[in-house]
């Protein structure tokens, strides 16, 4: 058919074309004219076009990034895309003889993946300083909260008492963990293609490693096919993002099941407690509902493009560019919605004494240490001294006793059955190690819950955060200093 003869068909143009566009001027166009501008530098350097030259396509360049209405731009079937519109009206400014030259040994191939590497570092850069934020509060809350005592579960049921601090912590080492795959991420991504071209790199004299240094990047892609075909540094970062994601989804569980009536170990300021519309009592901590949502949604994000990049040519190929790479980065929008808020939360956190008290009680979650301690006094084995306890914790489960509230004779009863003999522990001691303070006391090794393991252990994450942290500021600094030296032309 006719309507099919010419190019861009208008269906291709009203599905593709137009929104691709639009894609192009709102996400990628700073960072088109950022390597416009290198490469106009780079070729002066080199020698390839001449100083005059080189001052008239960088001063055009800049009055059309700065005077022309793209937020308006509609699109002109005259011109593929926002590279072709840019070069024409170059060309139509200062003659296709000078302008022409700007284009000289690069391809849209090497340009764009170096845009996306471009503004995925940004993306990148960002999360990882909003992780460097909910680290911090981690840290604060865990460093006020080495001596509140908490209910920690397993399978779902009540286990041993531990502290605020001790459950924090086990989440600042994952955020520091999610922190170094995403920096891992970045040192990937934080390279750059530009003097690939098309396949093969070019017969002219370019300085490769200029234009990386222009652009912001430490290091080029060695491997000119590499540059444009490979996609690794895409699922390596929306892998890393899916883990801390995954990660912070279950913490943000906990928080629910610790916020729930029947357990309430954590009490929710009113800032963060929404009301039902028809019941008058209802306390609704709905931002953690809101939290696990969007992490739900940022991992659906991140698995949708890395699946995208499955079986797909090792090629260049539109699998991996503009549309693809425009919708990964709302993984990364809702990331900046998500810690922040999870930031103010856990600030917020206020233990429930009285319910954990109870709660610990009536579960006797403190009883392991009754075992280890009879094992340490009495010179029994650990066997032994487990089966004395478990008697001991069904018969008053039985009877709806609290260990706290157990006859010493009972005990010792039981013991003398099981052992032979009688007990030398006294009653005092008997108290004094089934409480909850002393549970956590002793169990002082590395990475347990005692003040003085805990207050090592925070030491220990501040200085890794600020090594991450002087990491991630050099990268800034960097980047910084070759846009200004891209500015300053």
């Amino acid at each position: 058919m006719k309507k099919y003869d010419k190019f861009p068909a208008k269906v291709y143009v009203d599905t593709f074309l137009k929104p691709d566009l639009h894609i192009y001027k709102t996400v990628f166009k700073k960072a088109l004219f950022q390597i416009n501008y290198a490469q106009c530098i780079m070729l002066k350097e080199q020698k390839i076009i001449s100083d005059e030259e080189a001052k008239i396509i960088f001063k055009n360049l800049n009055e059309i990034e700065n005077e022309f209405d793209f937020e308006n731009l509609e699109y002109n079937e005259k011109y593929e895309d926002l590279f072709f519109l840019i070069e024409k009206t170059l060309i139509d400014r200062i003659g296709v003889d000078t302008a022409g030259k700007l284009h000289t040994g690069r391809s849209r191939n090497d340009m764009e993946h170096t845009m996306f590497r471009m503004e995925l570092r940004k993306c990148i850069v960002l999360t990882i300083k909003d992780l460097f934020s909910l680290s911090e509060h981690l840290i604060k809350r865990s460093e006020k909260g080495t001596s509140e005592i908490i209910l920690l579960y397993t399978h779902g049921q009540p286990a041993q008492a531990s502290t605020l601090a001790h459950f924090l912590s086990a989440v600042i080492e994952f955020c520091l963990r999610d922190i170094e795959r995403l920096t891992k991420a970045l040192d990937l991504v934080n390279m750059c293609p530009m003097g690939a071209a098309a396949i093969t790199t070019s017969g002219f004299p370019l300085s490769r490693e200029r234009m990386a240094k222009l652009l912001g990047f430490e290091k080029i892609v060695k491997n000119s096919y590499g540059a444009i075909a490979s996609c690794d540094y895409i699922t390596t970062t929306y892998s890393a993002l899916k883990i801390a994601s995954i990660n912070l989804g279950r913490f943000v569980q906990e928080l629910v099941t610790w916020t729930g009536f029947e357990v309430s170990q954590i009490y929710v300021p009113d800032g963060f407690v929404q009301i039902s519309s028809i019941m008058p009592q209802k306390r609704n901590p709905v931002p953690l509902e809101h939290l696990r949502l969007r992490l739900s949604l940022c991992n659906g994000e991140c698995d949708k493009i890395i699946n995208t990049m499955h079986n797909t040519p090792f090629a260049d190929m539109n699998d991996s560019e503009r549309e693809v790479q425009s919708e990964g980065h709302k993984a990364f929008s809702l990331m900046s919605k998500i810690l922040p808020l999870l930031s103010g939360f856990v600030e917020s956190i206020e233990i429930n004494k009285k319910s954990v008290k109870n709660r610990i009680k009536s579960s006797m979650a403190t009883i392991t240490e009754l075992a280890d301690s009879l094992v340490r006094e009495e010179s029994i084995s650990f066997r032994q001294a487990h089966e004395v306890s478990h008697l001991l914790s069904r018969k008053l489960i039985s009877k709806d006793i609290a260990l706290d509230d157990v006859d010493f004779e009972e005990f010792a009863s039981i013991f003398k059955k099981i052992i032979g003999f009688k007990p030398s522990i006294s009653n005092e001691r008997f108290k004094e190690v089934c409480t909850p303070e002393y549970f956590v006391k002793v169990r002082n090794l590395p990475g347990g819950p005692s003040e003085k393991s805990m207050e090592s252990d925070l030491e220990i994450y501040k200085k890794n955060l600020e090594e991450y942290k002087k990491y991630i500021s050099n990268i800034e600094k960097f980047i910084s200093k070759s846009a200004n030296q891209i500015s300053v032309f």
